[in-house]
Parts: C-alpha cells; sequence; structure tokens
C-alpha cells in the first residue's frame, strides 16, 4: 500500500479528472505516483497489493485512467503494455532492456518538444526509447 500522502494526491488527481474515486483507483495512482518509472499490469497488481482488487479490476482502471488522460501507454517499449502518469514534470526518455524487457525513465536534458515534421505531416508525440541491457541481464 502506497503512503498516504501519495493516496491523498492520488484522490485529488482523479477528482480533477472528474473520475470517481475508489479504493482501487487511489491505490492504483498512487502506486504509480510513487515508482516514479513505467508500469505493466503485474506491477501494478503487485504494487497495490490487496486494496487493488483482483488482476482484472486493475486492468479496467488501468484502461479507465488512460482513457481520462491521467495514465499513457509508454509505446514501443519491450513486450508488456506498460503505463506512466501523464504529468510527469521531468523531460525523460525510456531505457529497455533486450532482454528481460525492464523499463525504466533515463532524464533527458533537451528532449525536443515537437521535431519539424515534413510537409503536410502533423506531429502528435514524441518518444524516445534507449535499447541495451539491465543490470541483472548484462
Amino acid at each position: 500500500m502506497p503512503p498516504m500522502n501519495a493516496v491523498e494526491s492520488a484522490r485529488t488527481m482523479l477528482r480533477k479528472f472528474g473520475l470517481r474515486v475508489t479504493v482501487t483507483r487511489a491505490t492504483l495512482v498512487a502506486a504509480m505516483l510513487e515508482a516514479h518509472e513505467p508500469v505493466s499490469m503485474d506491477d501494478a497488481v503487485r504494487l497495490c497489493g490487496e486494496n487493488g482488487g483482483d488482476p482484472a479490476t486493475i486492468y479496467r482502471n488501468l484502461q479507465a485512467l488512460t482513457e481520462a488522460g491521467i495514465l499513457q501507454p509508454v509505446r514501443g517499449v519491450g513486450r508488456r503494455e506498460m503505463f506512466e502518469l501523464v504529468h510527469d514534470p521531468h523531460s525523460h526518455a525510456h531505457v529497455s532492456c533486450t532482454r528481460c524487457g525492464r523499463v525504466e525513465c533515463i532524464d533527458l536534458e533537451k528532449l525536443p518538444a515537437r521535431p519539424a515534421a515534413p510537409s503536410g505531416w502533423i506531429v502528435d508525440d514524441v518518444t524516445v526509447t534507449v535499447w541495451g541491457l539491465c543490470p541483472e541481464c548484462r
């Protein structure tokens, strides 16, 4: 179970986005606030513990929080679907282990927000993934 201040922050965030505050949602968002890195479905179940409910409930809430704009999928990073909080204030990229799929955030000093798009294109998003081996797999 995440610390109480993280749970209160999570409840505030859920209300701000107009979502009903449930124990599972508050626990899930609080766990993600504490994690400071992308979270997979399995990670979410583990981090939430008994307050998260069953895996199906956590999965549905990951999807609902993504649709509401609180979470975003972390694309192109390994074998598992992963999520992170949208409001993360720092510019970062993801480093992904090519062997086990572990993903962590890495800070980038000057990550371009929007590169110049080719004529006629509109850029929706910029993602950076660094590939390598994690300490356990090297």
